[in-house]
This record gives C-alpha cells, structure tokens and sequence, in this order.
C-alpha cells in the first residue's frame, strides 16, 4: 500500500474508529457482558468495511484482509445482540483466522517494500500489477489527471 491509498485510508478509518468504540465500550461495561448497542455499531463497521475491500479488489490479499475484517465484525455484532456462546466461538475462530491472513500480508508487503519486490505472492489483477511489474510510463499513466496535480478541480 503507498502512501496515497485511499482505500487502505478509509480501511484504516474505519478499523480505528470501530477499535475506539469497542475499547470504550470495553472499559465501561462489566466483564463478560455483551452490548446490543456495541452490536449494532459492529455490524455497521462491518458494512463499511465492504466499500474499502470492494474498492480494494485488484489487490486481492490487502481486499482479503478488509473482507476478512468486515466478517469478523458482523460475527462479533452478531454475539453481542444475541449473546450465544455459538456465535461467540465463531467470532473468536474468524479472528484467529483474519490473524494469520493479516500477519501474512503485513509480511508480505513489508519484504516487498525493504527489498524492492516481491517475495511473497500478493494477488495483484489489472492496474495494481500493472503499478508494480510496469515500466515507468505505466505507474505515471494518468498522473496528470489526478487530484493535487491539475491546477483547478
């Protein structure tokens, strides 16, 4: 992800802000009880999270962990509405699972990033792959046109 990624931005957004509310949420309420309020907050970060890993497609390992991520929201809003153990040890395997799917894209684009290029497979389809197996006319097609760069909106 470069600097300029909106998507990974709104993604980020998204995790932070439903991260602060969990830890509000968290530090208020006794322990072991769940919050339909909470549940209702994660299933909306849930459907918020689907616009950045939509948007995220063409690089299918950083969209899986935005997918990943919004599922494991609706999981755990779905347990703190209904209070089942069930769901509850859903909730926990989803984030075991979204665990190792994040670590291995961190990984992988951290190696991609110190040495240049890729050692782990990332997924990339269309102008994503392009960007970074292109020569340098293909990553400054269409530069002229974006925001920033032109002199009037």
């Amino acid at each position: 992800m470069s600097p300029r990624d909106s998507v990974a931005g709104a993604a980020m957004g998204v995790l932070s802000g439903t991260w602060a509310v969990i830890g509000g949420v968290t530090l208020t309420s006794g322990s072991g009880t769940t919050s339909a309020a909470l549940g209702v907050v994660l299933l909306t970060a849930a459907a918020a999270m689907l616009v950045p890993a939509l948007a995220g497609l063409p690089k299918l390992v950083a969209a899986a962990v935005m997918g990943m991520s919004a599922a494991r929201f609706a999981i755990t809003g779905v347990y703190e509405l209904t209070a089942s153990a069930e769901w509850r040890t859903t909730a926990g395997v989803a984030g075991l699972v979204l665990a190792v799917v994040a670590y291995y894209a961190a990984l992988a684009f951290e190696l991609e990033d110190a040495h240049g290029h890729a050692l782990l497979p990332v997924a990339r389809l269309g102008r994503a792959r392009t960007a970074v197996r292109g020569g340098l006319r293909d990553q400054t097609k269409g530069l002229a046109r974006e925001a920033g760069v032109r002199e009037q909106l």
